[in-house]
């Protein structure tokens, strides 16, 4: 690190009180509180889930001296605080981060604190679908032609903040930025280098109250930048881009401009990432047709479209990701060559889902997994689509079962496609860990997973 920035650190941490607010469902909490054990702070953790919820991950912090309250929050932790650091997915309106900030208690968010330091070059992705696909691309050409570069922000597993330990004025860093990420940067009035905008489709309208805060959110990718910066952004929001008319350089893109095709990647969004992620590093001087050829030969991420088993008679696609109407309309045009049976199903995001409902004439069966998606969208189908429907199933096995039977039906191949438009907190942890359990079910009654 440097000695600078160690410096600084320190003197910001040692010896301060700071709570840190959730944990997180993928566990992002936990690099931040051990990185700021390691600067000195007295840290507290609070969550509203209880200690059974967070057994796994709390068990990570063992050899730590952190004191928690779980399984709710207590209005003194934060008024007693020096600095508060809030989850992404922890509200800005929440009463007790309200009334510490009315008291002078400064409250910062991970990855918007870490780009504030930090003294590489940042490149930001955002989008409502595409960005995790679309960030790797960009990494994956990078980590070939440069010799330090790091993937971070909104990935699983990855502590954002540990990277002030090694990053610096040499290295690049890619952030995947989720809008709730982004709403720290709004409150620093910071934006990435380079700015990577894949698209905007309606989402998280079980967090946000209507689509004009979730687009202000995103909207921060782009708003803070300077004259040398770069905005490189689909063409579906030119419209909006230049009413903002931001001071950065602006490339557009869009899914026809990607030359190749995508050896392992299907589908019409997947162009448009790699268009993307394409336009991306040939702003920072990369040779087009080797970016090019590189990107074409990227293998999907886990649990978005990726095919775990395929024989002569089916293909089964774990597209655990997709938890948005949107994303499943998405992958059905990927693979409606084949009689496709779908499963569907989780909790509600209050998103529109009438456009899916009538794009699902080509599905040969629905199955459905338990959820108040489910429960929202079941009486519309019912009445407007002549598909065979299953009852509401609460685990894989008889989903899985269910779509064997019906797979032996068909005189072709046929595509078993888990792409279930919603969240998974009734049954699962989140759409990692639903994406895990699938495969296990896949593998436990299809035999050894054939990843592609």
């Amino acid at each position: 690190m440097q000695t600078a920035l160690s410096r600084l650190l320190k003197e910001k941490f040692f010896g301060k009180r700071v709570l840190v607010v959730g944990l997180g469902i993928q566990g992002g909490g936990v690099g931040l509180a051990r990185f700021l054990c390691e600067f000195g702070a007295k840290v507290k953790v609070t969550d509203l889930k209880g200690e059974n919820e967070l057994k796994e991950l709390l068990r990570t912090l063992t050899d730590l001296k952190i004191d928690y309250t779980l399984g709710l929050h207590k209005r003194d932790d934060f008024l007693n605080a020096d600095i508060i650091f809030k989850g992404p997915s922890v509200p800005w309106t929440l009463s007790e981060l309200k009334e510490a900030e009315e008291n002078g208690i400064p409250v910062e968010m991970e990855v918007s604190f870490f780009a504030s330091l930090c003294p590489s070059p940042l490149i930001g992705v955002t989008g409502t679908r595409g960005k995790s696909t679309t960030a790797m691309m960009i990494y994956e050409v990078l980590k070939r032609k440069k010799s330090q570069v790091y993937l971070a922000g909104n990935i699983s597993g990855v502590s954002t903040i540990s990277l002030l330990k090694n990053v610096s004025k040499n290295s690049v860093v890619v952030l995947e930025l989720s809008s709730w990420q982004l709403s720290g940067f709004h409150r620093k009035k910071l934006s990435p280098h380079i700015a990577v905008f894949t698209n905007f489709y309606p989402d998280h309208l079980n967090y946000y109250e209507s689509l004009q805060p979730y687009f202000y959110d995103k909207k921060a990718i782009y708003l803070y930048q300077k004259k040398k910066d770069i905005l490189v952004v689909n063409t579906q929001l030119k419209g909006e881009i230049e009413k903002e008319k931001p001071q950065s350089k602006i490339f557009y893109f869009k899914n026809g401009d990607f030359p190749k095709k995508l050896r392992y990647l299907s589908g019409a969004h997947n162009l448009e990432n790699a268009a993307a992620a394409l336009g991306t590093v040939r702003t920072l001087g990369i040779d087009h047709h080797e970016a090019a050829n590189i990107i074409a030969q990227l293998r999907g991420l886990p649990y978005r479209q990726e095919v775990v088993f395929e024989n002569e008679r089916v293909m089964i696609v774990n597209d655990s990701a997709s938890t948005t109407p949107t994303s499943t309309m998405k992958a059905i045009e990927t693979f409606d060559i084949y009689p496709i049976i779908l499963i569907i199903g989780g909790d509600s995001k209050h998103l529109p889902y009438q456009e899916l409902a009538d794009r699902l004439d080509g599905v040969k069966k629905i199955i459905f997994l338990k959820g108040s998606f489910t429960d929202e969208i079941l009486p519309v189908l019912r009445k407007s689509q002549n598909i065979p429907i299953t009852r509401i199933y609460d685990n894989f096995t008889e989903v899985l079962h269910d779509a064997k039977d019906t797979v032996s039906q068909f005189d072709q191949k046929a595509v078993i496609l888990f792409s279930p438009s919603a969240t998974s907190f009734s049954l699962f942890k989140n759409e990692f860990h639903r994406g895990e359990e699938f495969n296990k079910a896949v593998k436990k009654l299809f035999g050894r997973l054939s990843l592609s």
